[in-house]
Parts: structure tokens; sequence; C-alpha cells
């Protein structure tokens, strides 16, 4: 009989799938990892994250409070300070739900919570922000506002008779066709009306959707957002020990936000980033110079000697970049291009600058001379005979030496 998965091992699994953007596997094994241990107080924000990134909101919101709930009866002592750490996030993901539920006035409450936990995170601060900006715009909840414009898009829905049984029956079938394309018009426009009501309720509460990548190298693992035409003065970006937070505004008017929880930890004194014109690049200084398997995990320190690919891994998901891309096998493709063997000419060359390269003076003086004064058909390192007298021309069997005036 098979040995059931422990709760670390399934959330584990459910980080692995995060990482490959199966968001509905990610939920389900952080929702099978809290039954089978109730005490991964991590699962509560990541399942809650996971939910956000699949843009179910509600059910996000109703993780991250569930979160909230059990970690606020958890002393600080009984567990090592994860709770503080992990309520904080909770209180994140409950405040950027609610934000994209068009409650900025409950979400703003929220994040003013998380920010008594860390009073240095900027991305906290950045978010309060945007939901003073949104107040002022759209009021303290605009997922009223948006519910009741659905609702009279549909009550605004003109009626359409179906009386066309009890009619003459002597009508005609030009007539019921006519009616049946009158009908079929008719739902339509009203189904359009509907989806402008709800554009335009989006529109209130732009989430744009934007990819970023990453790859590393032995000390630095660097995240690029592909985001055109940034203003430098609308970024920012806080490097924490095991966390990313990144927030722009776009050209667009909306607002991009990125926040990662970290797989292993960094040096933030020593990560800095830059806006290109296609992108945003952030480069982390890694704390152990080792080889990272994911990007987002526990902030954990990594296994001496660095990880090994786990199962999963091995099996095709996506790294390092999320695109899918195998970078392992591109840097071995490239390495081995380099070491081929050189032949003909590119050879003979890279030979004669090695020799030159570690050469004495002498040497180079009569590689030297006797290039020069035998036309380019004599290369010799003996400085002895060729400082004697100068070097005369030799060339190849079969050729004449021909000089032009």
């Amino acid at each position: 009989m098979a040995k059931a998965e422990t709760g670390v091992e399934l959330y584990k699994k459910g980080n692995e799938c995060f990482v490959s953007e199966d968001y509905d596997r990610a939920i389900d094994l952080y929702t099978s990892a809290l039954q089978q241990d109730p005490g991964m107080l991590e699962c509560y924000a990541a399942k809650a994250q996971a939910l956000i990134r699949s843009e179910r909101y509600d059910q996000a919101k109703a993780a991250a409070d569930r979160g909230i709930d059990i970690l606020r009866g958890i002393s600080a002592q009984d567990a090592e300070n994860k709770p503080s750490d992990e309520l904080k996030k909770c209180l994140q993901r409950s405040g950027v739900a609610s934000f994209h539920l068009g409650r900025y006035k409950e979400a703003k409450n929220t994040f003013s919570e998380a920010k008594k936990l860390d009073q240095q995170d900027k991305g906290i601060t950045q978010w309060m922000t945007w939901c003073d900006e949104k107040i002022a715009k759209f009021g303290e909840d605009a997922s009223k506002k948006s519910s009741a414009q659905q609702e009279q898009a549909k009550s605004s829905e003109p009626a359409v008779s179906t009386d066309n049984k009890s009619s003459n029956n002597s009508a005609s079938d030009t007539d019921t066709k006519q009616t049946a394309e009158s009908k079929s018009c008719t739902e339509a426009a009203a189904a359009k009306d509907t989806t402008a009501a709800a554009a335009a309720a989006n529109n209130e509460m732009p989430v744009p959707k934007i990819k970023h990548d990453w790859y590393q190298t032995e000390t630095h693992v660097i995240v690029e957002v592909r985001i055109k035409k940034l203003d430098p003065k609308d970024v920012k970006v806080d490097f924490h020990e095991a966390s990313l937070s990144v927030s722009a505004k776009l050209a667009v008017g909306s607002d991009y936000s990125l926040e990662l929880d970290l797989a292993h930890p960094v040096i933030p004194d020593q990560s800095s980033y830059k806006v290109l014109s296609t992108k945003l690049e952030i480069k982390m200084r890694k704390g152990e110079a080792v080889r990272w398997n994911n990007l987002e995990g526990d902030g954990s320190p990594p296994l001496p000697g660095g990880a090994l690919p786990s199962a999963s891994a091995a099996q095709g998901v996506k790294a390092p970049y999320a695109s899918g891309r195998d970078w392992n096998k591109v840097e071995k493709m490239l390495a081995a291009e380099a070491e081929e063997k050189k032949e003909g000419e590119q050879a003979l060359n890279e030979m004669f600058q090695k020799i030159y390269a570690d050469a004495s003076d002498d040497v180079r003086k009569a590689m030297n001379k006797s290039f020069s004064e035998s036309g380019g058909t004599v290369l010799s390192t003996n400085w002895s005979e060729i400082g004697k007298g100068k070097t005369d021309v030799k060339p190849p069997d079969g050729m004449e030496f021909k000089k032009w005036e």
C-alpha cells in the first residue's frame, strides 16, 4: 500500500505547480496539504495567491480571510514567529483580492493592518496609495456600482413576444421566419449591452496581464518584466531577503504589481534594477552561489551544493524561464560550439597568437622582424639567427614573389 503524502510534500508539489502556472492543480494541492496537516500555515497565503493569479478573487479573499482568522489565534511563540510572517502575507492577499473586487476602502483597511506587522514594506504602502487613488475616483466600494450597472443592463433588455402560436393560424412561414430573426437580433443586442456594461465595470478596475520571466547566473537571479515604455519615476522595486515587490504605473494609466515570495534568500543591498525601453530588468544577488530550481518558494536556504531537481521538474516543469525554454541545453550547445576544433587558417592564426602571447621579448622581436622583412613569407622565433641581418623573402614552392610598385 502506497504511503500517504505528508502536508509538507503536498505543499512543495503545490509550489512546483504554481511556478509552472498550473494554478488549479496548485490550489488542489494546497487544500490537500491543509487537510493532511492543519499546521501547514504557509498554505493559506499560497492558496490565496494561486486564486488571485487565476483571477478568482472572491475565493482568494475567502481563503486569505480563513488564514487570517486561524493565524490570529496562534501566538508567535508557538510557531517560531511564523504566524506573524504568514499573517502579513494573508492580509496582503486579502487586500489585493478586495482591491480587484472594487472594495477599495476594505482593501486599504486590510493593507493598513498588514503595515503594522512590517513598517518597512514599501509594497504595502504602494497598495495603500493605489487604494486612495481609486477611492477618490470611484468611491469606497465600486463593486456595488458594477453590480448595479450589470443589473441595469439586464433589466433594459427589450421584451420579445412569443405569442406567434396564438396569432392568426394563417400566418405565412415568411412571417414566422421574420419574427424569429427579429427575436435573434434583439437578444444579440441585449447581450452586447450586457457585455458593454461588464466591460465598463472592468475599466474601473484594470488588471494588467503581464508575464514575467527569469533566469540565473552563478551569482545572480534576473527577473524580466516585459513592459514597454516605462517611466523610471513610476517604477518602485523593493528587495527583501526572501521576497520581491514591484509596482509600476503603466502608460495606459493602470497599475502593475508583482509580489514574489522567493525560493531562497537574496542580498537586498547588492540587488538592483534597470528600466529599459522594452522591459524592466531586476537583478538579485544570491545569498549563496547555488543553482535555484524555482523562482518562488518559502525563502529557505538552499541545500549544500545546490538543490537537486525534483521528480516533477525532471518531467517538464518550466524552469528557469516561464516560457519553457531549456536554457541549460542552450548553454551546453554554445559551450560545445566554442570548444569545436578549429581548422585551416583560423587554427594556424590562433596557434601563432598563443605563441606570441607566451613568448619572451627576443622571440617576439624575431617574429616581428622576420615576418615584416620577408613580406609575410617567413615567421621565425630564433632571434640569434634573425638578429644577424635582413630576412630574405622565401615564397612557397612553385610561387614567385613580386613586389608591386
